[in-house]
């Protein structure tokens, strides 16, 4: 019975010594995103966004000229009339970048396509300048009008869904032109439409779909609606249908997409 006693101590103590290196790897691990900026950054205030940059001035300053001044018309389709506390971020090399999203771990998780993203109303984004070896100076350079519709949306509905605030990025910002031929290789499903994966979405053709959803809304039941939505996302009060009901009618529209 002692003996018995003594190995479940010991076991105890062997799981909550692994504990308590877990907690201290995963703390290590995210020291990167406590902090958004990094030594010496400099930054540049505009009308609608703050843009902050490390060594690469130029394509700073080029990425700041095109978001402040785009940034304008969608900040105000979203309908807010006066700048909101959004910050651009914007670091010289991808793999910095992915550290303040993701941690340390980031550089081993080979997202070789991750460019940009926010983090409620800050914006992380590569610099045009070394944009890695999936993309190029434009692709960088415009996804920030992309993550700064996310940033601006994010004040209204901090939680809102990831298929409405994709939808809406993408729709306001830089959705493909969208092709009936499209749909040959699979319609997202309902269950896709629900889903805040991340993966799931990309994996389900999420980015060629999704502004269509919104186009589809707007088209149909007007822009306020697709406002009060990103508000609420109460479907019963802003269609009078529920979230399926619309998911049918948007599949028929992409069906008979013109």
């Amino acid at each position: 019975m002692l003996q018995s006693t003594k190995r479940k101590n010991r076991a105890l103590k062997i799981l909550f010594g692994i504990i308590i290196l877990l907690i201290i790897v995963i703390s290590i691990n995210f020291i990167p995103t406590f902090n958004l900026k990094t030594t010496d950054m400099n930054m540049l205030s505009g009308e609608w966004v703050n843009v902050y940059y490390e060594s690469e001035e130029a394509a700073a300053k080029d990425v700041f000229q095109y978001a402040d001044g785009a940034t304008a018309s969608v900040a105000q389709k979203l309908g807010f009339t006066e700048k909101q506390d959004i910050n651009v971020y914007i670091y010289d090399y991808q793999n910095t970048m992915q550290t303040k999203k993701y941690g340390l771990i980031a550089p081993l998780l080979n997202l070789d396509w991750y460019i940009g993203d926010n983090i409620e109303t800050d914006v992380i984004l590569t610099s045009p300048a070394n944009p890695g070896e999936v993309h190029d100076y434009d692709n960088n350079k415009y996804a920030v009008l992309h993550e700064i519709v996310h940033a601006y949306i994010s004040v209204i509905n901090k939680d809102i869904d990831l298929w409405l605030t994709e939808g809406v990025a993408l729709y306001l910002s830089n959705g493909l032109p969208f092709n009936k031929e499209f749909i040959y290789n699979g319609i997202p499903t309902y269950k896709d439409t629900c889903s805040n994966n991340p993966l799931t979405f990309s994996n389900c053709g999420g980015y060629t779909f999704a502004h269509t959803y919104i186009e589809y809304l707007d088209t149909t039941y007007g822009w306020d609606s697709v406002l009060a939505l990103i508000e609420t996302e109460d479907y019963e009060s802003c269609f009078g249908k529920s979230k399926e009901e619309i998911y049918n009618e948007w599949v028929n529209f992409i069906s008979n997409y013109q």
